[in-house]
C-alpha cells in the first residue's frame, strides 16, 4: 500500500489523491494486471478516512477501466495493453517488439538442447537424434506478457548459439548472423485454443483462457526449415486486423 500517498493539507480532494495515486503505481509498473488491491477498511484505517472518500476513489477508478470489483474476492487492477496488428503484417511482430525498446522487453527464461520432440521435430523435418536449440521467450509491455515464444533451431544450421543472442537481437537478425541461408519466406498458421496452466501462469491469465496459437515456420532458399516458433498470445489482449477485399 506504500503507493498510496494522501496530504490532507492540499486542498486537492482525499478521493482523488488515493486514485491518483493508484493511476501513477499503474503507469510505473508498480502495479500490473491482476494485482490485488487494498480492502476499502484497509485504506480507512490506514489512513484515518471516511469509507466513503475511498469509495469514490475506487469508484472513479473502475469508471475509468483502471481496476475492476470481483464479488467474494476483492478489487484488482484490470487495465492492460492490448497488442494490435493487421494479420498480414504478422511476419513484422518480431520487428515491433524489438525495435520499440520503451515499451517492450524481452526475456528468456529456458534454454535447452534436445534431440527429440515429435511435433518440433515433424515440423522441422528432423530425425531423432538431430540435435535442436529450444529457447523460451517472454515478451512484456510495462511488466504484462503480451507474447509467449517457444524458439526451435536445429543445431545443423545454428552450431552455436547463447539465450543472450535471444534477449538482444531480432530472430530474423539472429538467423542471418549465425548461419549463412537467409530466410526465403514464413509459413504462418492461426488457430484459437484454450490456455494450458502453464501458459496461463507465464501469460498471466487465467487456466482455460483463450489464446491465439501462431505456428511460424522459417523456410529458407532451398525450402530447407531453418527454425520453428510457436507463438501464444493472450487472447482478451490481442487483435489481429483482417483486410477484406472486394471484388
Amino acid at each position: 500500500m506504500d503507493y498510496i500517498f494522501v496530504n490532507k493539507i492540499l486542498k486537492t480532494p482525499i478521493y482523488k489523491q488515493i486514485a491518483y495515486s493508484i493511476i501513477s503505481a499503474i503507469e510505473k509498473g508498480d502495479l500490473i494486471f491482476n494485482d490485488k488491491l487494498p480492502t476499502e477498511k484497509e485504506i480507512c484505517q490506514t489512513f484515518s478516512i471516511s469509507p466513503t472518500v475511498v469509495k469514490m476513489a475506487y469508484d472513479f477508478l473502475i469508471s475509468e477501466g483502471k481496476i475492476k470489483r470481483i464479488k467474494g474476492k476483492g478489487t484488482y487492477v484490470t487495465n492492460r495493453s492490448h497488442y494490435q496488428s493487421p494479420l498480414h503484417q504478422f511476419y513484422q511482430v518480431d520487428r515491433v517488439f524489438m525495435d520499440e525498446t520503451d515499451h517492450y522487453n524481452r526475456q528468456v527464461i529456458l534454454v535447452d538442447y534436445i534431440d527429440d520432440d515429435y511435433s518440433a521435430y515433424r515440423m522441422l523435418k528432423l530425425n531423432k537424434g538431430e540435435h535442436c536449440f529450444v529457447f523460451i521467450r517472454i515478451i512484456k509491455n510495462h511488466r504484462n506478457p503480451v507474447l509467449l515464444q517457444k524458439i526451435y533451431l536445429p543445431e545443423k544450421y545454428f552450431p552455436k548459439l547463447e539465450s543472450s543472442d535471444l534477449e538482444d537481437q531480432r530472430l530474423f537478425d539472429l538467423i542471418s548472423k549465425k548461419q549463412t541461408q537467409p530466410i526465403d519466406h514464413l509459413h504462418n498458421t492461426f488457430s484459437p485454443i484454450n490456455a494450458s496452466s502453464a501458459e496461463a501462469l507465464l501469460l498471466n491469465i487465467e487456466p482455460d483462457d483463450a489464446i491465439y496459437f501462431v505456428r511460424t515456420l522459417l523456410i529458407g532458399e532451398k525450402n530447407q526449415v531453418l527454425g520453428y516458433v510457436t507463438n501464444y498470445f493472450p487472447g482478451e489482449f490481442t487483435e489481429f486486423e483482417v483486410m477484406v477485399h472486394a471484388i
